[in-house]
Formats: structure tokens, sequence, C-alpha cells
């Protein structure tokens, strides 16, 4: 055989291996390339993601905050004044006491105004509408008890709250999980 025909058939051979080479590290790269691409994206959907749990869920676990709070010393002066029409004697003093404490109290809270900013952060009416028809119950629930002789009435209204405050909670949590 030639040289010249050897030295083709190598130099061939060789360009064919390169050519080879080329496209297989192509390939490698571009397969790379794609998942790197692809790893970025999961990692801006999930820092995306976590931005609007963070964004989304601090109003909503405020609100749940304040609305447990809201029901506590709400009840609080529901029963204090619950208190007062079942006493009489000494025992009244101190249950006005006690009313007068958990007014005092929810009045602070009142005027805080750590619950109307949870509701004006809110982005949902509904749940806003539920929070203030919980408090509206509460105060018509106390107005009932200290205004009227009925007490099995105004008993059964305060009751009736708490299934109310247990509702709107689920519904916060719900949201919360949908986020």
């Amino acid at each position: 055989m030639e040289t010249w025909a050897i030295v083709t058939l190598v130099l061939g051979s060789s360009a064919v291996s390169a050519l080879l080479t080329f496209f297989i590290t192509k390939m490698q790269v571009s397969h790379s390339d794609k998942r790197l691409e692809m790893e970025l994206e999961r990692a801006r959907e999930a820092d995306e993601r976590r931005r609007r749990w963070e964004v989304r869920s601090v109003p909503l676990l405020k609100l749940r905050h304040e609305l447990a709070q809201m029901a506590t010393k709400q009840n609080k002066v529901v029963v204090a004044a619950h208190e007062i029409q079942d006493s009489n004697g000494l025992a009244r003093k101190q249950a006005e006491e006690n009313l007068q404490k958990a007014q005092d109290d929810w009045i602070t809270h009142t005027r805080n105004g750590d619950l109307l900013r949870s509701l004006f952060t809110q982005y949902d009416t509904e749940l806003c509408q539920k929070v203030l028809k919980v408090s509206v119950d509460y105060e018509t629930s106390y107005n009932t008890i200290m205004h009227v002789e009925d007490i099995q009435e105004a008993s059964a209204l305060s009751e009736e709250i708490w299934p109310e405050v247990t509702e709107v909670q689920g519904l916060i949590n719900r949201k919360l999980e949908e986020l």
C-alpha cells in the first residue's frame, strides 16, 4: 500500500474520530444544559412558592391569631356578664369586678387595632365578613345577657358562637393549605 493511502487513511480515521468526539461532547453539554435549566426552573418555582407562602400566609396567620384572641377576650366578657346574672350579694360584686376587668381587657385589645389591621391585609372579603360576624355575635350575646331577662336565650346565643369561630379557623387553615 502506498504511503499516501496510509496517510489518507490515518488522517480520515482521525477526522472521523474527532468529529464523533465533537458530536458526543456536544450532546453531553446539551444534555447537561437542559438538566441545569430544569433544575434552575424547579428552584425558581420552589422559591416562588415559598415567597407566595410567606406573602399570603403571614396575614392569614395573624388573622387566625387575632380571631383567637378576640374570641377569648369576648368570651370572657360574655361569661363574666353571665356570672352577674347568676349571682347575688358578695358573689355579684366579685362577678361585676370580673366583668369590668374583662371589659377593660377587651377595650384595650380593640383600641390597639390589631384585629382591624389583620382584616385590612386580607384579600378574601368572605373571610373578613365571617370574622366580623363573630365579633358582632359576641357583642349581641353580651348585650342580650346584660339587658334581657331570659338567661337561657342569652346562653344559647353565646354557645352558638363557638362553632362559628372554629368554622372561620378551618377556613383560614384551608386557605393556608392551598398556598
